[in-house]
């Protein structure tokens, strides 16, 4: 037959928990550091936005992505226009700055990209 303790039981109970409440306590921190962490500036996510018109039509149209860089947007963008089955001319992209509240031209389209989607 086992005998109960009420003293010897209370003790073990502190004790198990005090060890659960340090262990959920660290855990809750490891958890919070690892996703405060340092992030990489190759995951950071921007608004582009991108001017077009209709083909036979001067009404300018914008569409917003968001994408790592102007060649996802754009790929975005082609797909979209080849999905909706339209024929458009890409005026513009601009990428949006968050620091100083303002759109931006994005100087990688003018470089690289011609007729992408035409």
């Amino acid at each position: 037959m086992i005998e109960y303790f009420p003293a010897a039981a209370g003790g073990f109970l502190s004790f198990v928990n005090n060890f659960y409440s340090f262990h959920l306590r660290s855990h809750f921190f490891h958890t919070l550091l690892c996703i405060m962490g340092k992030k990489d500036p190759e995951d950071e996510v921007f608004e582009f936005r991108i001017k077009f018109h209709h083909s036979g039509s001067e009404f300018v149209n914008e569409r917003h992505f968001m994408a790592l860089n102007h060649s996802s947007a754009l790929e975005m963008f082609d797909f979209a226009s080849r999905k909706d089955s339209i024929e458009v001319e890409i005026i513009g992209l601009d990428r949006w700055n968050r620091w100083a509240n303002r759109w931006e031209p994005s100087e990688e389209l003018v470089d690289e990209e011609v007729g992408l989607v035409s």
